[in-house]
């Protein structure tokens, strides 16, 4: 936002305060349809600046332009003595029609015209359309892991005693898991079919912000295979094979 001035305001500020001293609140006529609430709109804030301005040689000015999706307004406050202040204000629009521009321009208008002479209105106004919705939005319930995922989990802990599995639902738009520890994105280290993993102890996923020690390591059996016992041989000779009966 910047600020224009005159070299001097003297003049200016002696005509502002007398009348800012005649001036009242804005009546709340207009009703906002998504909060159900009351405030005073454009025309309701120049019918309570206008007369007061006018008989102290003050006058108010507003240049509106369009720069891409973003709607600026230039608001200059006159005096008869060829001082002035102003300011700019600007918002971004989501539609590019000319219904939204004009509601843009009409609501920095008045936030603007309010500003630049003092004008306040009684209590309430449509600003709680910059506050947090109305209603909070629905918590979705958490993702349960699948079967096949415990039982992976299970071989894991299985495999390193003291091992614990956290579930961290995946949260990337690919697809991807997200990394347990800090919820980012992750390298997939998994390999391919052409292009085999490269280190077979290296984890199936790292995270990607190198501050971060997060990884999802792969399912992983026994690490020593069960040991068979040899089957104890009979006393005596070792029998012929051409005595064995096969």
């Amino acid at each position: 936002m910047s600020i224009h001035m005159s070299p001097t305001i003297g003049e200016l500020a002696k005509a502002l305060a007398a009348a800012q001293a005649e001036l009242e609140p804005a009546k709340r006529d207009a009703t906002n349809p998504h909060f159900r609430s009351k405030y005073a709109d454009l025309s309701a804030c120049w019918d309570a600046v206008r007369a007061p301005l006018a008989r102290h040689g003050l006058a108010v000015s507003q240049l509106p332009s369009l720069d891409g999706d973003v709607v600026r307004l230039t608001t200059m406050l006159l005096h008869t003595s060829g001082e002035f202040i102003g300011s700019d204000a600007a918002v971004r629009i989501a539609k590019h029609d000319a219904p939204s521009v004009g509601s843009a321009l009409t609501y920095l208008r008045r936030y603007s015209l309010s500003a630049i002479v003092g004008l306040s209105s009684v209590e309430d106004d449509d600003g709680v359309a910059a506050m947090a919705p109305a209603t909070p939005p629905r918590q979705q319930p958490a993702a349960q892991p699948s079967q096949e995922l415990r039982t992976a989990a299970a071989q894991v802990e299985r495999a390193f005693p003291g091992a614990q599995t956290t579930y961290v639902a995946t949260q990337q738009p690919d697809g991807e898991p997200s990394c347990p520890q800090c919820g980012g994105r992750m390298w997939d280290n998994r390999g391919t079919p052409s292009k085999p993993k490269t280190n077979p102890k290296a984890p199936d996923y790292k995270c990607r912000d190198k501050e971060c020690s997060g990884v999802i390591w792969p399912p992983r059996g026994a690490r020593k295979q069960e040991r068979v016992e040899a089957v104890p041989m009979p006393d005596g000779p070792t029998p012929d094979l051409d005595d064995m009966p096969f």
